[in-house]
C-alpha cells in the first residue's frame, strides 16, 4: 500500500469518527438505566386530638386512648423516667371504639441519643436500632388486652421508639388508635418499664411521596411506544434519573415529551434538567439526591392538549458532558385537578462525546492529512 494511501486511509476514518461524534443523535434507549423519583421532602403526618395525645398509653386507664391521624407508620417516642432501661417483651390493649384503627403490627428501637425530635415530628433526629418486630396479636373486642409478645434482646436503652407499619382496615380507618402499650423488662411480661407521667411523644414516620401504579412504572417513559406511560402519585417535583448507554458521557442540546393517554391536568409544566457524572446510588422512588448534580437548564412546557402527541423539541442551553441526567417537573398543567404527574414518552437529543480512542484516532486522521499533504508537496 503506497504512502498516501496510507494517509487517505486514516484521515477518511478519522472524519468518519469525529463527524458522527459530533451528529445529534437520539440518546436515550430502552434498555437505559431510569430511575424514579420525586424530589419533595417528605412531611409528617402525625396530628391528636386535644383529649387523645400519647401520654393516654401509660396512664393505666383502659377507658383513655391514643389516637393519631397519621395511621400508619405513627407511633411515639418514650423516655423511661428509671432511667437505662432492657426491654424484652411488649403488650397492647384496643381502645374503645373503631377495630379499623387497630395497630396489628409493630417495630421497636431504641436509642441512647437524647431526644431532639420533637411532637408530632417524624421521631428521626436521634440514631435508633431495631430492636425488634412483631405482630399485635389484637382482637376486635373493645378495651381488651392482648397478649404478650416477647422477643430476645440484650442491650439497655435509655428512650424508645415503636412504629406500627400497618392498621387492621387502612381503607376504611382514618388513624392509629390505642388505649394502652407496655414495654416489659422481663420476656414474660413483668417488670413494667414506663410509668404514668413518662415524657413521650407522638410521631409518624414521614414517606416520600413518589409512587407509581405496577403497570405505569418509569422504564414506559423511554421505551419508545406512547401506549404506555409513566405515572408518578408524587405530582410536582417527580421525574426520573436516567443514565444513556449510548455512551460513557453525553451532551443534551434538547429533548421532546409525547403526551399520554388522558388526563391533560396531569401533563407537565415545567422542567429542571441536571447533570452528573457520579455513579447513580438513588433508590428508586426516593428523593434523587444521593448524587452530586448540577442544573443544566431549566423552563416551562406547553405540551400539546391532544393525546399521543410529540412536543416540538425543546432547547437545553447546555455544554458540559454527564453521564447521567436527572429530568423533574416542577409543576404540572392543572395542580389543582390532578392527582399525579404522567407522560407517555421523553427522548433526549444531542451528542455523544467521544472515548480517548476516538480522539486518538481522529488525530491519526490529522496525522494521515499531514502525510498526504507533505507527499503532494514532495512531489512537485
Amino acid at each position: 500500500m503506497t504512502f498516501s494511501r496510507i494517509g487517505f486511509l486514516l484521515a477518511l476514518a478519522g472524519a468518519m469518527f469525529v463527524g458522527n461524534s459530533a451528529r445529534a443523535v437520539d440518546l436515550l434507549a430502552p434498555s437505559d438505566a431510569i430511575v424514579p423519583i420525586d424530589l419533595d421532602i417528605p412531611t409528617t403526618a402525625s396530628s391528636y386530638p386535644g383529649a387523645e395525645g400519647p401520654a393516654n398509653m401509660f396512664d393505666g386507664n383502659s377507658g383513655t386512648k391514643y389516637l393519631n391521624f397519621g395511621e400508619v407508620n405513627s407511633g411515639f417516642i418514650v423516655t423511661p423516667s428509671i432511667g437505662l432501661t432492657l426491654t424484652q417483651s411488649v403488650q397492647f390493649t384496643t381502645a374503645n371504639d373503631a377495630p379499623e384503627r387497630d395497630p396489628m403490627t409493630w417495630a421497636l428501637y431504641g436509642t441512647n441519643d437524647a431526644i431532639a425530635s420533637g411532637d408530632n415530628s417524624s421521631g428521626s433526629l436521634e440514631a435508633w436500632t431495631l430492636i425488634a418486630t412483631g405482630a399485635t396479636g389484637l382482637s376486635t373486642n373493645r378495651f381488651e388486652t392482648g397478649p404478650v409478645q416477647s422477643f430476645f434482646n440484650d442491650e439497655p436503652y435509655l428512650s424508645y421508639k415503636m412504629l406500627f407499619p400497618t392498621v387492621r382496615n387502612a381503607a376504611t380507618a382514618n388513624s392509629m388508635q390505642v388505649a394502652e402499650v407496655q414495654l416489659f423488662q422481663e420476656s414474660n411480661g413483668t417488670v413494667p418499664n414506663i410509668f404514668p407521667g413518662d415524657p413521650v411523644l407522638a410521631i409518624h414516620q414521614a414517606t416520600l411521596s413518589s409512587s407509581s401504579p405496577g403497570g405505569e412504572q418509569a422504564p414506559n417513559a423511554i421505551d419508545g411506544n406512547s401506549g404506555t406511560k409513566y405515572l408518578n402519585f408524587g405530582e410536582d417535583d417527580s421525574g426520573f434519573i436516567v443514565t444513556p448507554s449510548i455512551g460513557s458521557q453525553t451532551i443534551v442540546n434538547s429533548f421532546t415529551m409525547t403526551t399520554a393517554n388522558d388526563a391533560t391536568e396531569r401533563d407537565p409544566a415545567s422542567w429542571e434538567l441536571y447533570g452528573t457524572n457520579d455513579p447513580i446510588t438513588s433508590e428508586a422512588h426516593s428523593r434523587g439526591i444521593a448524587e452530586n448534580w448540577v442544573l443544566i437548564d431549566s423552563g416551562t412546557i406547553d405540551l400539546p392538549m391532544a393525546r399521543f402527541t410529540t412536543s416540538d423539541p425543546i432547547a437545553v442551553d447546555g455544554n458540559t458532558p454527564y453521564s447521567s441526567y436527572r429530568l423533574t417537573f416542577p409543576s404540572v398543567r392543572n395542580g389543582a385537578a390532578a392527582n399525579s404527574m404522567q407522560i407517555a414518552d421523553v427522548q433526549f437529543q444531542g451528542s455523544v462525546v467521544p472515548e480517548p480512542s476516538t480522539w486518538a484516532l481522529a488525530a491519526m486522521g490529522l496525522l494521515g492529512l499531514g502525510m498526504i499533504r507533505r507527499r503532494r508537496a514532495g512531489g512537485r
